[in-house]
């Protein structure tokens, strides 16, 4: 059977190409135990959020490391630096027995580059080394927030899982209990998984029961599912996403038994449809700088340009939101980015009335939500 630390290394290189949830749920099988499913998400999501320093730790031991093998030093590196139940020896071992198949060769190589780097002091600076995130991030926070340092700090921290009970399934007080993936009230439609800061951008909107509610952006459904339980399951509510991620918010309803819930692909840009809504939620896609706990690759992937690609993006949804809301209207704009360019809701036919930015903390994720109306002139 093939070990945690072996299947972590293997997730790992296959994050190299595409989203770390994505490769982890790939190989988060039913034939893991509780204990090992928790062990491997552990491993998975620590080595990622630092990376920078175990990177730093195997690039003084070492010039040349093959790929497969600096997965193995990563994960066993990050035992060793950063978790206290597991014994140094063990990590070693394991790693130089996990570098046998890769080659006769390896083990020695792997042996001694973990002896050297297990001991080895991180520098200070650049600020960023230690915290494992890009300069470039770091020091855009550093001019923008007194308090740069608690974020980094805050996105390098294991976030609770927090759920939403869904009022017309829950047939009482919910706490969770484990994977909610293997949990039967999460299958009947009892609850939902959502993050505490993304929980705040449905009640903003505060959709009444009988009006005609649009989720522009809508995927993978929290949000709209919100606003339908908020609703009592009555009227409407609209949800749009592109068509290779609509279907996400369609089986998030019919889990939820919402009724309410229609579903149309489309791209939110250009969308059109005959009447206007009473209120529309934007949450646009964004730079996700806010989330980086729970999306901890974010950091690895995100360029400075991209901010700029994202707010361009918002703006062309933006005008279509407006376009899309009657006089009087209520609109909740709402990013994951802690961004100012991504964070504006500037429009002609739109009056603020409400906005926060939430900060990222090691109980929840960081945000921008804004509540706006639409002028009847």
């Amino acid at each position: 059977m093939t070990s945690v630390r072996a299947l972590a290394a293997r997730v790992l290189l296959d994050a190299e190409k595409r989203f770390v949830d994505e490769a982890l749920e790939d190989r988060r099988t039913a034939a893991l135990s509780r204990r090992d499913r928790a062990l491997l998400t552990t491993l998975v999501y620590g080595v990622t959020r630092m990376r920078r320093p175990l990177d730093w730790l195997v690039d003084r031991c070492a010039e040349r490391v093959h790929p497969e093998i600096r997965q193995h030093l990563r994960v066993a590196l990050f035992q060793i630096r950063y978790l206290t139940r597991i014994p140094r020896h063990a990590a070693v071992d394991e790693a130089v027995e996990l570098a046998k198949g890769v080659s006769a060769r390896s083990a020695g190589f792997v042996n001694a580059v973990l002896r050297k780097a297990a001991d080895l002091e991180l520098p200070d600076h650049p600020p960023g080394l230690r915290a494992s995130h890009p300069d470039w991030l770091v020091e855009r926070w550093r001019k923008r927030f007194p308090n740069w340092e608690a974020i980094l700090e805050a996105d390098n921290a294991v976030l609770p899982v927090t759920i939403r009970p869904n009022p017309l399934r829950a047939k009482g007080p919910v706490e969770l209990d484990g994977d909610p993936a293997a949990d039967p009230r999460f299958l009947a439609g009892e609850y939902s998984v959502q993050d505490e800061t993304s929980m705040k951008a449905a009640p903003l909107l505060d959709p009444k029961p009988g009006e005609r509610v649009l989720d522009l952006c809508a995927a993978p459904g929290g949000k709209t599912t919100h606003l339908a339980e908020l609703m009592g399951g009555k009227g409407s509510v609209v949800a749009v996403d592109l068509p290779d991620r609509i279907g996400l918010v369609a089986e998030s309803a019919r889990r939820l038994g919402l009724g309410n819930v229609a579903c149309a692909a489309g791209d939110g840009t250009r969308v059109s449809f005959r009447e206007p809504f009473d209120a529309v939620l934007l949450d646009a896609p964004c730079s996700n700088t806010g989330v980086i706990a729970r999306r901890p690759d974010v950091r690895w992937r995100l360029r400075e340009k991209d901010i700029a690609g994202a707010a361009l993006l918002q703006r062309r949804l933006l005008e279509n939101a407006a376009r899309l809301l009657k006089p009087g209207g209520r609109l909740v704009y709402s990013t994951c980015s802690l961004e100012p360019e991504e964070n504006r809701v500037d429009h002609p036919d739109l009056r603020v009335e409400q906005e926060d930015l939430v900060l990222p903390t090691a109980a929840r994720s960081g945000g921008y939500l804004a509540l706006a109306v639409r002028r009847s002139t």
